[in-house]
């Protein structure tokens, strides 16, 4: 797949390379989920800034810090793996970047472990959820709608080549704010993007992002991804995790299917043009869920000045860790749900 991804590179950004261990320094732990903990690291090679047409790098940048994330299992590194691979291979312009997708660079392997790793551009903040906490005082409806607006279009770019994400949330989206003064959000952790049509036995994610047709049948599809965005557009607005109070099981699966939502609150103060579009996102009927270019396309909008119904809100502090269910889960799992939905009600 590396050779390949070289061979077939049309730009200088979209091909991996084998990265040898002893060319990374291991500095600190970032993040730990159910298929794999990140790494912050420095790449001592530094980053690829030139290539030939035959793949060969002949230009490097000085050394730099990235995130490399291990896996315990092959099995879930080469699947990650080859997602990232078909996702370069299918988006990939000429003479320009993936847009609000991780940059993914290459792979390791930490022979003393016994681990394998995928190398990949690292950002000043892990996760949304993570920016969201931290920054809190600071997130006004600017910046949120310009959050939004870059995942809208990350989606798009895989939707536009049929691909799904397959396990959005907000621990999936990372944030940089040390770019031209500004956020930029982009989506990673592609462990389970795939071709639309592509179905898989498990249901993976985090239940609350998870639309309800997928506890029916695991029909995943581009439109279970917009459902999954329309929960993102109810935490960045209300600085709440869906369902922190709730136990993350087949109960809760089971009222997400029959229309239970996010609870909204009289002063949360979203404006109603934001909530009638989130709505959409996760209505129970799929057509009227929007696409993803619709979505950027609203976003960019109002960031452009269309009639936003805001003032300024106050912002909304975050919630506290005793307000959190023990049993509310916000890192990817396999769910096994012994009978479907459809026999539980």
């Amino acid at each position: 797949m590396i050779k390949a991804s070289q061979n077939n590179a049309v730009n200088d950004t979209d091909f991996l390379e084998w990265i040898e261990y002893s060319q990374l320094t291991i500095l600190e732990k970032i993040n730990r989920g159910s298929f794999g903990t990140v790494y912050k690291a420095v790449w001592l090679d530094g980053l690829p800034r030139d290539a030939t047409d035959d793949g060969r790098i002949w230009d490097r940048t000085s050394q730099c810090y990235v995130a490399v994330k291990f896996f315990s299992d092959y099995k879930d590194f080469l699947k990650e793996f080859t997602n990232i691979y078909r996702m370069i291979k299918n988006c990939s312009e000429e003479d320009k970047e993936i847009s609000n997708i991780v940059r993914y660079y290459g792979a390791t392997c930490d022979d003393n472990e016994n681990e394998y790793g995928i190398v990949m551009e690292i950002y000043s903040q892990s996760s949304l959820s993570d920016y969201l906490t931290s920054n809190w005082r600071n997130i006004y409806w600017n910046k949120k709608l310009r959050i939004l607006r870059d995942i809208a279009y990350g989606l798009y770019t895989l939707h536009y080549r049929d691909l799904i994400h397959g396990d959005l949330h907000s621990g999936n989206v990372m944030i940089d704010d040390n770019r031209y003064d500004s956020e930029i959000a982009f989506i990673g952790d592609l462990g389970f993007c795939r071709p639309e049509e592509k179905k898989i036995k498990d249901l993976v994610g985090l239940i609350p992002f998870m639309a309800p047709e997928i506890f029916k049948d695991s029909s995943y599809s581009k439109k279970a991804d917009i459902y999954s965005f329309g929960i993102i557009m109810y935490y960045v607005s209300t600085n709440r995790q869906p369902f922190h109070d709730r136990a993350h099981n087949n109960k809760l699966a089971s009222e997400i299917f029959n229309g239970l939502r996010p609870t909204l609150y009289q002063d949360d103060e979203i404006p109603m043009c934001f909530e009638t579009l989130m709505r959409h996102c996760w209505s129970y009927d799929i057509r009227s869920r929007p696409n993803a270019y619709t979505l950027y396309q609203k976003f960019q909008n109002w960031i452009d000045g269309e009639k936003f119904e805001v003032v300024q809100y106050d912002v909304t502090e975050p919630l506290d860790e005793s307000e959190f269910h023990r049993k509310a889960i916000y890192t990817s799992q396999t769910w096994y749900v012994k009978k479907k939905i459809s026999q539980i009600i």
